[in-house]
């Protein structure tokens, strides 16, 4: 490894760090996010062998999953758990993926069908079949439970979702941070993080000719400005979005952060998926 390489990993390690110490997402304690009740009781529950830790409002009689990116966990999905319409019109539930927060953290599943199995849990109960909202690698997770788990799911919104595998080649400190030197000195959830990235293209092209299954409403909302999902991931959607249920929202000054900068766009995003699905037929019983 050159000097200048060495120089320019420890520069995105070092901006891994700041970024792992400051999220563009709230922190703090439930009283802190959630200053006035309702606040979200966290919940969990065992499968295979492990844990999976989540936290939820109790709302109207609908059913939301959030689902974080990566890395990441439920406090991503502070403000819209705060939500008043949200709790007004559903059960809102977020969750710590496999290998993130309290969920087993450091054990990471880095396969959709993994992520999906372990996550199914959360689409069953009151309010059931569900409606998704995933941001950034929580898309695709998105996306595989709804392939895999109709009945249970009524829609989804994915917000700079990374779903196109044209676009989402792992970057130079992605392969870099593959090898042990590098991945010692990075955060450990960057670290997790990567094992999830390195392993993307592959599950994204495992899911390509499965969108056409799809029959309920979806819809992509996408940065024109996102540095970290390519914008191109509009168009991707755009074709494979099944019609005339798929949707495509474009926000041209925004970034990835787009779930926090535009809280008010992507909420009325998901009341629309909602509204859309007022007529979804009850998850079957068992």
């Amino acid at each position: 490894m050159s000097f200048r390489v060495l120089v320019a990993v420890l520069l995105a390690i070092s901006s891994c760090g700041a970024l792992a110490k400051n999220p563009p997402y709230p922190r703090g304690s439930i009283e802190e996010l959630f200053p006035t009740p309702p606040r979200p009781v966290e919940r969990q529950y065992r499968i295979d062998d492990r844990t999976i830790h989540y936290w939820q409002i109790d709302g109207g009689p609908a059913r939301i999953l959030f689902v974080h990116g990566t890395p990441g966990d439920w406090k991503a999905w502070a403000h819209y758990l705060g939500d008043p319409e949200l709790q007004k019109r559903a059960t809102l539930i977020a969750v710590d993926r496999p290998g993130f927060g309290a969920s087993d953290p450091g054990r990471v599943a880095p396969l959709m069908a993994d992520q999906a199995r372990l996550l199914a849990p959360l689409l069953d109960g009151p309010g059931a079949p569900t409606v998704i909202v995933g941001h950034s690698l929580g898309g695709p997770i998105a996306v595989e439970l709804a392939m895999r788990y109709p009945a249970l799911v009524r829609g989804a919104v994915l917000v700079a979702p990374s779903i196109d595998p044209d676009t989402e080649q792992p970057r130079w400190y992605n392969v870099a941070m593959t090898y042990w030197p590098v991945r010692a000195l990075a955060p450990k959830e960057f670290a997790w993080s990567n094992d999830e990235i390195m392993v993307l293209v592959d599950e994204l092209n495992k899911q390509t000719a499965r969108w056409a299954g799809l029959r309920m409403p979806v819809t992509v909302v996408q940065g024109a400005k996102d540095e970290l999902v390519d914008p191109k991931t509009a168009d991707y959607a755009e074709k494979r979005l099944p019609k005339p249920n798929g949707k495509v929202v474009v926000v041209p000054d925004q970034g990835h952060f787009v779930l926090w900068k535009r809280p008010d766009l992507v909420t009325r995003e998901i009341i629309d998926v909602l509204d859309r699905t007022q007529t979804a037929a009850p998850a079957p019983a068992r």
